[in-house]
């Protein structure tokens, strides 16, 4: 591919890029050649893999100063910490962070001992750290990074990963094309289009994702999309991912109040419930196409959630979207009063609705469990979701310009519909194992004046 660098970005995606690396710098750590700071995926503030190495892609775009020499020393230390044990349920991952203790050696935990996803981050941003800066890398480190990604690939166990497990599943389906032309494997090729294939029929049967509205996830899907029509190497995926990411743009532009900033629930999975607080990939996907000023995400001058997650933004810039012509004006101006009902699942039944007005928005989900065995994976998945799973919402503004927000907590599903104005959500009894436990979380921010919440009556700044 034709190398890269941040001067051959579309303005926008130069500002995001900058913007991320910039905020970045102050974070790397010259000890360790990498970045330190809190996260989720660290129980202690200590170096961090991987989203270092989406810092040193930013470095190797930006290449000014000593960029390009801390760029590579990045690289090789996130290269040293891949696990290569072949056998091992770990191999081909990577830690997660400097000084994590490795897995045992029987019965490790997926999720607490290692995390099998480093694989495919990890794996997608060398191969296109290969496709566009190979130009500033030396050969011996080129070739340890082809070697990560064949370990990586090699790695992934086959049943690991479901199709509709979507952010991982397409940037799985995506290396695997892009190792087995590099490497000429024939079965990594055959294996990444079936696999896509898969993940592609699993969403058209109701044009949702499994994972649905999730402000994170949902940029993980766009980079993984983008790397399919860029990166793959695969006609086939390139043809797939090229119209799977036209429908999830428009189903996106449906659900987004650009007066608000948000994307209205229901949101299957969240880190927060305000785009403009923390820092959520869709919100920099959105920037790819609006800009700074107009995108849902944070003051990164402030404080703000989630924050290790803008060390993405070169991955982002690089991978850029396609946004359909019909959809471009939802992101920058509020398209009007609309609702919006969609079955997105038939097993479990899953049907969400929202109503986006002038100054409110209110989102809902209905999810029904039969207990057949299609459900129970259902039943489990949403109560390890915990607090990500926000089955009813509501965003306001309020005078002044701040936004609020409600959000519901089940310990279970419940049956949620939104109209104009309304939020009406009752107890799912006939799935009930127990009683239902539900927690409402507000948020106004304390100037705007204290909420007065009475058994039947709750009156919000707003």
């Amino acid at each position: 591919m034709t190398p890269l660098t941040l001067a051959d970005l579309s303005p926008h995606a130069r500002s995001l890029a900058r913007a991320s690396l910039s905020w970045a710098d102050q974070f790397w750590d010259r000890a360790s050649n990498l970045l330190i700071f809190d996260t989720n995926d660290a129980p202690v503030v200590a170096p961090v893999v991987r989203d270092s190495l989406w810092y040193a892609f930013g470095l190797l775009l930006r290449d000014e100063g000593h960029d390009r020499a801390r760029a590579c020393a990045i690289i090789a230390t996130v290269l040293d910490h891949q696990f290569d044990e072949p056998g091992a349920i770990y191999h081909g991952t990577f830690y997660r962070y400097v000084g994590e203790p490795h897995p045992p050696q029987q019965n490790p935990t997926m999720w607490r001992d290692y995390d099998p996803n480093w694989r495919q981050f990890v794996g997608t941003a060398l191969a296109m750290m290969l496709d566009v800066c190979a130009d500033r890398l030396p050969p011996a480190l080129g070739a340890r990074m082809e070697r990560a990604i064949r370990l990586a690939v090699a790695g992934e166990p086959p049943d690991r990963c479901p199709p509709w497990y979507a952010n991982i599943a397409l940037m799985k389906a995506g290396l695997m094309t892009w190792a087995g032309d590099r490497f000429g494997n024939r079965s990594w090729w055959e294996e990444g289009e079936t696999f896509g294939q898969q993940v592609y029929d699993l969403f058209r049967r109701h044009d949702a994702f499994y994972e649905y509205n999730s402000p994170t996830y949902y940029g993980v899907n766009l980079y993984a999309l983008a790397f399919w029509r860029r990166h793959s190497r695969s006609p086939l995926l390139q043809a797939l991912g090229a119209d799977l990411e036209e429908r999830l743009w428009r189903d996106i532009a449906l659900l987004y109040h650009a007066g608000l900033r948000n994307l209205c629930g229901p949101y299957m999975r969240s880190y927060g419930m305000d785009m403009q607080a923390y820092a959520s990939l869709l919100g920099m996907s959105i920037w790819l196409l609006t800009g700074p000023d107009l995108a849902p995400f944070s003051d990164t001058a402030q404080p703000f959630g989630h924050a290790a997650d803008f060390a993405f933004g070169p991955c982002l810039a690089v991978a850029g979207s396609r946004v359909p012509d019909a959809v471009h004006g939802h992101f920058s101006a509020f398209a009007g009063e609309r609702t919006v009902e969609r079955c997105i699942s038939t097993t479990p039944r899953r049907v969400i609705t929202a109503w986006l007005g002038d100054t409110a928005m209110i989102g809902a989900e209905a999810a029904t469990l039969t207990g057949a065995e299609s459900d129970r994976h259902a039943a489990q998945w949403l109560a390890e979701m915990g607090t990500q799973y926000h089955p009813a919402t509501v965003h306001w503004r309020i005078p002044g310009g701040a936004i609020g927000w409600m959000r519901l907590l089940s310990n279970g599903p419940v049956q949620a519909r939104a109209g104009a104005g309304q939020l009406a959500v009752t107890d799912d009894a006939a799935n009930a194992t127990r009683p239902g436990r539900w927690s409402f979380y507000i948020h106004a921010p304390a100037n705007t004046g204290a909420p007065q919440i009475k058994q039947d009556v709750w009156v919000l700044p707003g």
